[in-house]
């Protein structure tokens, strides 16, 4: 048994290493999403090209014409948008899902010293992990959701106060670069965060598949903002693989402010 001083520096030092290798991971695949959003920006622009005629002097003066385009008319422009660039985001966020897999199964085979249990994204466990969460449909359509929403907030924005198209046109376009940036960083550091974290815990189901006797154990950061349920979490101390915490949380990170992590051990005979 290590000494609790020991303890701390060997869960540190996992951190550190988890952090570093996620920062890689999110810094690669943030630039495709990035420019996915930036594409996604030039598609609405173009169809928004068709409706200049609604921030017209003459058009505003028709009774309540402009109330339309923001309802069911926006609705059906974006819908249009998000399909056609549904199956380039879904192959985005599958490849940051993939990746962050991978490499979160290998953090724990070194943690592990095991050269014995191999894990691949053909194990049952990754296939049925990425069918509900990988670049799922759901995930997909939640953020063209989110970016719709946003947009169609954008413009009726404009109608109401009298924008001219080009200061719409303007404030859409800087709209989307703050997807491109702010947005497309915090959906590739969850992304990325969330599959490394799985890889993690299904190469330890995979040891336990092979005999090896495992448990987790939830980490915090250590600082100010750490909410009081996850340090609940994490005064729990060691439990089994699958573990339903005191908060309701089975795995982390639990959302895009999140920063916990686990880590597993052969329960000591």
């Amino acid at each position: 048994m290590i000494s609790e001083a020991a303890a701390k520096l060997r869960r540190a030092a996992i951190g550190t290493t988890k952090q570093r290798e996620k920062d890689r991971l999110a810094i690669r695949h943030k630039k495709p999403i990035a420019a996915f959003f930036k594409r996604q920006k030039g598609a609405v622009l173009s169809e928004m090209d068709k409706y200049q005629f609604l921030f017209s002097e003459s058009y505003r003066k028709l009774s309540e014409s402009n109330i339309d385009f923001t309802g069911q008319n926006w609705d059906r422009v974006w819908d249009g948008i998000a399909q056609d660039t549904e199956g380039e985001l879904q192959h985005i966020i599958a490849a940051a899902s993939a990746d962050g897999l991978a490499a979160g199964a290998d953090q724990l085979r070194r943690v592990m010293f095991d050269p014995k249990t191999t894990f691949n994204l053909a194990n049952p466990r990754a296939v049925r992990w990425f069918q509900d969460n990988g670049g799922s449909v759901d995930k997909i359509r939640g953020i063209q959701q989110t970016t719709g929403d946003q947009i169609k907030a954008v413009i009726t924005n404009a109608i109401d106060k009298g924008w001219s198209y080009d200061q719409t046109a303007k404030e859409i376009s800087r709209k989307f670069d703050g997807f491109s940036k702010k947005r497309g960083k915090t959906i590739a550091v969850y992304e990325t965060s969330t599959a490394y974290e799985q890889g993690n815990k299904l190469f330890a189901q995979s040891l336990i598949d092979d005999g090896v006797m495992m448990q987790e154990s939830w980490v915090t950061s250590h600082d100010s903002k750490v909410r009081p349920e996850h340090a609940a979490n994490e005064a729990e101390g060691w439990v089994p693989i699958g573990h339903i915490y005191s908060s309701g949380d089975i795995d982390c990170p639990t959302d895009p402010g999140c920063r916990c992590f686990k880590i597993y051990q052969e329960v000591p005979k």
